[in-house]
């Protein structure tokens, strides 16, 4: 097995490693996360794993895109969805990787998370899987979770205060939205009391609305490439005058 594993952040890793290397897989860390914003928050979260990566000889492959104008532009107004676009950005992009570089099999840090849409997740990893034509290695990493962020904490890993887009930046500062997401929090936590718990099924409908998202986002990203290639032939053409 040739693992690739898609990291969100460093604090989130620490323990997703260390288990995948309890099973004697050695993965090799990616790093793709156009969702995160704003930059100066993107840049903490990227070099934090820049180092923790060294500190811990794991390799890490680097696709250095900061989304901000595609995030925004495929999440459009449908900003309670926004998690579509998101996980499938992500996934796609992940396995997309895996099968042009040689790996076989890839997953994700971000199934560490009590607070994210853990079968979403799974649908679009399982579903980009099937489209790149290579391996989605589930693992539920959730029962760790506490264990990592200690061990983050006490390696002084800088730690995020919210889930990554500027949405969930001004979550943060909502109240009954804040409420709304503990309440969510409490639900996926109790989930992980059940021995075995596995995600509920994901209707076939949601898997069609994620590969939407997925190419949306992929279909922004080609246009903000095309407004900075204008921008760009804008600046050569300027200076030579």
């Amino acid at each position: 097995m040739k693992l690739l594993l898609h990291i969100c952040c460093a604090p989130c890793s620490v323990a997703c490693v260390q288990s995948l290397r309890a099973e004697g897989i050695e993965p090799t860390g990616y790093w793709y996360n156009p969702n995160i914003h704003p930059f100066t928050e993107y840049r903490q979260r990227r070099n934090t794993l820049v180092e923790y990566a060294k500190s811990i000889g794991m390799a890490l492959e680097m696709d250095d895109e900061y989304g901000l104008r595609p995030f925004t532009r495929a999440v459009g107004e449908h900003v309670g969805a926004r998690c579509l676009v998101c996980y499938a950005a992500r996934m796609r992009q992940t396995a997309r990787y895996t099968a042009e570089h040689g790996f076989t099999h890839f997953t994700s840090t971000l199934f560490i998370s009590p607070y994210q849409k853990h079968a979403l997740m799974r649908a679009a990893a399982e579903d980009a899987a099937a489209e790149y034509g290579i391996t989605f290695l589930y693992r539920d990493f959730r029962p760790l979770y506490r264990q990592g962020q200690q061990e983050a904490r006490e390696l002084g890993l800088y730690i995020q205060k919210y889930c990554g887009c500027v949405y969930s930046e001004e979550e943060r500062y909502v109240k009954r939205l804040s409420k709304m997401a503990m309440k969510t929090a409490h639900r996926e936590k109790a989930a992980l009391d059940e021995p075995g718990a596995v995600p509920p099924a994901v209707p076939q409908q949601t898997h069609d609305a994620l590969q939407l998202a997925g190419q949306r986002y992929e279909a922004a990203k080609a246009a903000e490439e095309q407004r900075l290639c204008g921008v760009e032939a804008e600046l050569q053409g300027g200076g030579g005058e």
